[in-house]
Formats: C-alpha cells, structure tokens, sequence
C-alpha cells in the first residue's frame, strides 16, 4: 500500500494596484504558487509539488505525517 502524502499550507492575499492575489505556500517543502481565489491558489500548489516530487523523489518523506499540524499566528 502506498503511503498517504499531505501538507500544510498557509494562505494569504497579497494586492498590487492592478488586481489581488491568493499565495498558498507548502510548508513542509518551501514551496509556493498563487491564484486568482483560494481554490485556484491550492490546485496550482498542488501540481507545484506534483512536479517537485517527480523530479526530487527523496522529498516524499517530508510529506509522511502522522500527528496533525497546528498553525498559528502570533503578534508582536
């Protein structure tokens, strides 16, 4: 059976003067990609980290998880 892959991804809006965008960012590997709307922001991140898998294969276990990640914000 193959191993289940997942990661944590942060999301934020960034604007410019000519349109807004979505970043979803993967935390695990450092990998980033944007969109339109946040789903269009996760779809591009995943087939961002589809293609890095193909070429950097030993980057898989990053992604093998068991306990759940929690994510926060902090203030300063």
């Amino acid at each position: 059976m193959e191993e289940r892959l997942s990661f944590s991804v942060a999301l934020h809006e960034e604007e410019s003067e000519e349109n807004k965008v979505f970043v979803a960012d993967c935390l695990e590997l450092g990998v980033s990609d944007f969109g339109d709307n946040i789903d269009e922001a996760i779809n591009n991140l995943r087939k961002g980290v589809s293609l890095l898998l193909e070429e950097a294969p030993e980057k898989r276990k990053l992604l093998i998880r068991q306990e759940p990640v929690m994510v926060t914000r902090v203030s300063l």
